[in-house]
């Protein structure tokens, strides 16, 4: 058997607990071949489930531990991890959890999950400083027609309908907020909540829906005038206002601003 038929083996027997290809060079002294290998698939299983509830505690504590685990050990199955490095292992399980039969009962987990990754996401985005709101005001009009603003990296922003910042928090031990969260979702409340970093700490804010979709047209690269039409689109429909030098207020005290371009 050559070097890349038993790396390949190997691979194939700690994801998928396939020992067939394996056993033939695995020596029998004390446990048999099958058993050894057994003990290292089942050590790669729990290191991927470790990595998920490290990742989605709320989600944890909504599904309760056991039941969290027995849908880990399922994800496993459907989304193995391709390398070492276990920090981008949950990126399909909000998408994984939104295709479980049950969870139709619960059909604010995916979207619980999605505020978690959101937050997973913003904590490893690079370091950005943000920009003054003085750099616009020397700006020719003329250059606003053409005017790209670049968000901070740690921004992600995520929709819902229903009042997930509130299911987050009373999830994650803030009793306070357990009966504002059953509250909301009697009366469906919807959420934009925009996620970033400031201080090095994770913030979460709900912002009107104008606003998170003007956000949204920038961070996609939109010039100033067409994120601002959305934007109008949006409040027309909600028949909520949009101001752009409110809007633009908002992002630059919270720095998501970071160039001008």
């Amino acid at each position: 058997m050559s070097l890349a038929s038993c790396q390949e083996a190997w691979a194939k027997a700690l994801s998928e607990g396939c020992f067939d290809g394996a056993e033939s060079w695995i020596r029998s002294e004390g446990l048999p071949p099958h058993r050894r290998l057994w003990i290292y698939h089942n050590q790669l299983r729990i290191a991927w489930r470790d990595a998920l509830e490290i990742t989605y505690p709320a989600i944890v504590s909504l599904t309760g531990q056991r039941y969290f685990r027995r849908i880990a050990r399922d994800y496993g199955r459907w989304h193995k991890a391709l390398g070492g490095n276990l920090q981008d292992y949950g990126v399909c399980f909000p998408a994984y959890l939104a295709q479980r039969p049950e969870i139709s009962l619960y059909p604010y987990l995916p979207d619980v999950a999605r505020l978690e990754w959101a937050r997973t996401e913003s904590v490893a985005a690079a370091e950005e400083p943000g920009l003054s709101s003085q750099m616009l005001a020397g700006l020719d009009t003329a250059a606003w027609a053409d005017l790209r603003l670049r968000l901070t990296a740690s921004l992600r922003l995520v929709a819902s309908a229903y009042p997930i910042t509130r299911i987050w928090a009373a999830a994650s031990g803030e009793g306070s907020h357990k009966d504002a969260a059953r509250a909301a979702l009697r009366q469906r409340e919807a959420a934009a909540i925009i996620v970033y970093r400031q201080c090095r700490s994770v913030v979460m804010e709900t912002a009107t829906p104008p606003v998170w979709r003007w956000l949204l047209a920038l961070q996609h690269g939109r010039r100033l005038p067409d994120a601002v039409a959305l934007a109008c689109e949006a409040a027309t429909v909600l028949q909520i206002p949009f101001d752009l030098p409110d809007a633009l207020a908002f992002a630059f005290e919270r720095g998501l601003i970071t160039a001008a371009v």
